[in-house]
């Protein structure tokens, strides 16, 4: 995903995780983030989870999900958890800027 990112100016990679649990402890260990972008499907942790638990400890910290899964109980669940953006993967990445963008702005970003 990092290298989707490489060569705007827009945003900033501030670290990066294989599963909730590494996006947990960098969050912890004081890696700093606005956003943080979540697989639904993980190991260890599902993005569900782990962002019950971002809104919990980090509550400055909005999550958008991203998933392959066009399924309502999927975004109700994300929803529910605090996601803030729910984006299908088969999407490009000016979908996934728009979401960054109206997350910061304080909206929600549905499939955007």
């Amino acid at each position: 995903m990092a290298d989707l990112f490489a060569g705007q100016n827009e945003f900033e990679i501030t670290g990066l995780a294989a599963n909730g649990l590494e996006a947990l402890s960098l969050l912890k260990s004081g890696t700093i983030a606005d956003i943080v972008l979540a697989d639904l499907n993980m190991p260890e942790m599902d993005g569900i989870e782990l962002t019950k638990k971002i809104v919990l400890q980090h509550s400055d910290i909005k999550v958008i999900i991203l998933t392959m899964h066009e399924n309502a109980e999927y975004l109700k669940r994300a929803l529910d958890a605090g996601a803030k953006g729910y984006l299908l993967k088969d999407g490009n990445m000016e979908d996934v800027y728009r979401a960054i963008k109206r997350v910061e702005a304080g909206q929600l970003a549905i499939g955007v």
